[in-house]
Order: structure tokens, then C-alpha cells, then sequence
């Protein structure tokens, strides 16, 4: 199995390039195998009943259709559930499915850790181990469908077998770094083939890598943006987002009125509200002027107060304030309310196990450091 390719790391047209180069069969076979994959799910070659027996071995002999083994699937009292994937080197990563009123929005990761290094995130205390493969992102995709499919076979777990419909690149890593493979899982998942899932309800969320964004706007597959902005100055993202050194905010927010986009569809500006930290009147007054020329929709998003940093979550009424005050600038403001904060599921929340261990490991050795410190100078 080793030795086989993974079927999943291609879209249609590479499928088609690939199978064709490989094996020398028609292009066509592409399109017959692509539902059987996405849409049945299926994970054996043998069981593609339209495709003719003779291709049926030749696929079997060459690829392989991976699976992500599910190490821990937990459930918020809030019916959000967290699962937590390990990949073949040993590494592990987390999605979220998180319940919503009128749907299910599932949110996956594109790298194991993160570059990036956010302050208020617990993901960027794991720093970069590396980016996932095309086939690694769909995994997630397939393994919480397989696990939910599973599950519906009791009645009363509550969850109908069309519960996916909305999802996010909004989980561990910056979709950006690892540009290709998430563009390409993308296609997949919007293909008609593929999965089938609708372009609008797709978001990809990016702390603010300006190429990136720009080059996405251009090649990338159709899909909403959505920017972390998190501070109406550069002195305070510089502090929260260390990534805005590289691009300040007015070449973000150039690059932002600038990237095209169709009908009535609108970039989200994510804006996660720390206490005394980018909450204040000044930074209320500046934040309409800030977006102005860009069409868009903004998300007040609390803080986490159990993520561990040192952030604080604004107050509700600060947060209300935020949004009235918007609101009657004629700008689209949400409060998007975290759940599964009893899971470690919320937005800033993810990290691996191995990683919560190594922090809490260095918490105690720092303990330790400072205990001796102390009783040394009471010598």
C-alpha cells in the first residue's frame, strides 16, 4: 500500500491527465470514478461497478483511496463535535462540525500547527510542522462524513444524513501557505462530481498574506474570503498578528478593494474582541473609515477566555456597542458566537494533544525555574 499513489491528491482534469499517462486508459474514466469517490464514498476499486473490469484492476494495482483514522470524536453540550484526525506520519490535526440553527458548518484544517503566529490563537503555539496534502484536506471532509453516516444508524443521535452543508478553512494552519493544495481541494469539493458542495458556502480564511489573496482572487477556484483583521491600527496588529509587519494594513486593505468579486457576494472581516486591546472608542470611530470602499461584512467574534494567553474577551456590552454602531453606519455587523468552548472546539482553541502535553510541560518547567529562583535568593 506504501507504494501506491493516493487517488485523492488529483482533481478532474489531473485525474483524467494522470490515468491516461499512467495506465493509458480514456480520459472519461475520470468522470466515472470521481462520484464514486466523493459521492458514494467508496473505498474499494472493485465495488466501481461502471467501470470496465479490466481498468477496475489496474486502478487496484496502481492507487490507493486513503482514509484518516479518527482518534478522538468529541461532543459540546452545545452539539458541536470536534474530531481529531492522525495522518500517516504520526501527526494529528483537528476539524470542527459546528452546530447552527439552520445548518451544519464544518471546519477543517489545511496545515499541522501554524506559521503564523498569532498571539490570541493557540495553534500558533505550535508553530509550523508542515502543510497537508490534497488528499489529507479531503480526508477530513470524508472521515467526519463517514463517522456521521455511521452515527445516523441510531435514530436518536440527532443528526440527519444531510447535515453537511456549509464549511471553512477557518481550522489549524494558514490555507495560504499551502496555497496549491487547498486551492486544489477546492475544486474537488465544488466539482459537480466531487463532492458538489456550492461555492457560496465555501470560506477560505487568511490572516492577511497580500500575494496570496491577490493570486487568489485571480487563479483561484471560486470561493468567500475571509481576512483576520483584528485591529483597527498597525502598531496593535503588528502585536496580534505578527505577519502584518510583512504587509501592513494599507496594503491589506488595498489588495482587499481590489479583489474581485461577483454579484453581491462580500469579503467577512473577521474581528475577534479583546478587551482593551483593539475595543475601544478610538478604535471604534476608525473602524468604518478603515473599510470603506470595501464590500463587506464584518464578524465580532468574542474571545475565548479559557484559550490560556493572557487575552480577555470584551465585555457583552462593549461587544453590542461594536455592532449597533456599525449597524447604523449601513455596515453589515454579526456577533458570531463561539461554540464548543467545553471541547477545546472554538475559534482560537485548536491544538493538537501532543501539543496542549509540550505546553504544559514548559508551564511547569517555567514553575519549576521560578520556585528555584525564589528559594536560591532566600538563601
Amino acid at each position: 500500500m506504501e507504494n501506491l499513489i493516493d487517488i485523492l491528491e488529483f482533481d478532474r482534469a489531473e485525474l483524467a491527465a494522470e490515468l491516461q499517462a499512467k495506465l493509458g486508459v480514456e480520459p472519461f474514466r475520470a468522470k466515472q470514478i470521481l462520484p464514486w469517490l466523493y459521492r458514494k464514498r467508496e473505498q474499494t476499486f472493485s465495488n466501481m461497478t461502471d467501470v470496465a473490469a479490466k481498468v477496475r484492476d489496474q486502478l487496484s494495482a496502481t492507487y490507493r483511496i486513503s482514509r484518516l483514522p479518527i482518534v478522538s470524536h468529541q461532543r459540546s453540550k452545545d452539539g458541536t463535535r470536534k474530531f481529531l484526525f492522525q495522518l500517516a506520519d504520526g501527526k494529528k490535526v483537528e476539524s470542527v462540525l459546528i452546530r447552527q440553527p439552520d445548518r451544519w458548518t464544518l471546519c477543517v484544517s489545511s496545515q499541522v500547527g501554524c506559521a503564523i503566529g498569532c498571539k490570541f490563537c493557540r495553534t500558533g503555539e505550535m508553530g509550523l510542522m508542515r502543510s497537508l496534502k490534497t488528499s489529507e484536506i479531503l480526508g477530513q471532509v470524508l472521515g467526519v462524513q463517514d463517522e456521521i453516516a455511521r452515527l445516523h444508524q441510531n435514530p436518536d443521535d440527532g443528526i440527519r444524513p444531510d447535515f453537511f452543508t456549509n464549511m471553512v478553512f477557518m481550522g489549524m494552519g494558514e490555507p495560504f501557505h499551502n496555497f496549491d493544495n487547498v486551492t486544489r481541494a477546492l475544486r474537488l469539493l465544488t466539482d459537480d462530481l466531487g463532492f458538489g458542495l456550492s461555492q457560496r458556502k465555501i470560506t477560505v480564511s487568511t490572516s492577511g498574506l497580500v500575494p496570496e489573496i491577490k493570486k487568489f482572487g485571480e487563479q483561484g477556484p471560486p470561493a468567500n474570503l475571509a481576512v483576520s483583521l483584528n485591529a483597527t491600527t498597525d502598531e496593535v496588529r503588528d502585536r496580534l498578528i505578527p505577519i502584518n509587519k510583512r504587509w501592513p494594513l494599507d496594503e491589506l486593505l488595498g489588495a482587499l478593494q481590489r479583489f474581485p468579486l461577483k454579484g453581491r457576494q462580500r469579503i467577512t472581516l473577521e474581528y475577534v474582541m479583546l478587551k482593551g486591546v483593539n475595543d475601544t472608542d478610538a478604535d471604534l470611530k476608525r473602524l468604518p473609515g478603515l473599510i470603506e470602499g470595501i464590500p463587506s461584512k464584518i464578524n465580532l467574534i468574542p474571545y475565548n477566555n479559557n484559550s490560556g494567553l493572557g487575552f480577555e474577551s470584551s465585555d457583552t456590552e462593549t461587544i453590542y456597542r461594536f455592532q449597533q454602531v456599525l449597524l447604523s453606519q449601513n455596515i453589515n455587523a454579526t456577533i458570531r458566537w463561539s461554540k464548543g468552548n467545553d471541547i477545546d472546539a472554538a475559534c482560537g482553541q485548536l491544538a493538537t494533544e501532543d501539543s496542549k502535553k509540550k505546553r504544559k510541560e514548559l508551564a511547569n518547567l517555567e514553575k519549576e525555574r521560578i520556585a528555584e529562583e525564589t528559594a536560591m535568593q532566600a538563601l
